[in-house]
């Protein structure tokens, strides 16, 4: 009985999670504190749920931004995303056929989509090729300022009927398994 009322209680849980309201496009988030929103090809309305800003974050304080950005969203945001690091080149793919890129990382919330932050840094760039600095070569300069990065935002939802239907088939495999497993102890 106590069985039954945990697993219960589990589903409900789960279900609301599920439910529950989130963010469904990249312009739900907000933009970083004194940045440039690009209007670059690409970094508009070329592709889906993209967009990307110039500032003067590090990777430290765009990643932190965007990963509390994202899990604000949710009324269950006391649980931080999963936090996936991907290697730069990948950017490519999860992002755009021409992405420059130094960092990527992706945030997610399993069945509820993720976001991808792509971070461009030319010092850190650089850096990695062992090339000399200069203020001009460090920076990007964009309508007469300069940044030291560029974010770009790739935001891939969850289709919420989709979501639905793999929760509840979860579920119904789990249930189907401990069928199982029940009768296999009873004639054991």
């Amino acid at each position: 009985m106590i069985l039954k009322i945990i697993t219960v209680s589990i589903f409900i849980m789960g279900f609301v999670y599920i439910l529950s309201p989130g963010p469904s496009s990249v312009d739900d988030f907000p933009p970083m504190p004194d940045s440039l929103k690009s209007n670059e090809p690409g970094d508009t309305y070329q592709l889906p749920n993209i967009a990307a800003y110039f500032s003067d974050f590090d990777r430290e304080g765009i990643t932190s931004f965007y990963k509390n950005a994202y899990q604000k969203f949710h009324f269950f945001g006391f649980f931080p995303p999963i936090t996936l690091n991907h290697p730069p080149e990948y950017a490519r793919q999860k992002i755009r056929n021409e992405q420059v890129s130094t960092f990527l990382e992706e945030y997610v919330y399993p069945l509820r989509g993720s976001i991808f932050v792509n971070g461009y840094e030319p010092f850190v760039e650089n850096e990695m090729k062992k090339k000399n600095h200069n203020f001009v070569g460090d920076h990007i300069h964009i309508n007469g300022r300069y940044f030291i990065s560029k974010t770009t935002l790739r935001f891939y939802p969850a289709d919420f009927f989709g979501r639905v239907v793999v929760y509840l088939g979860i579920w119904l495999i789990f249930l189907a398994i401990l069928e199982v497993g029940k009768r296999t102890f009873r004639e054991t």
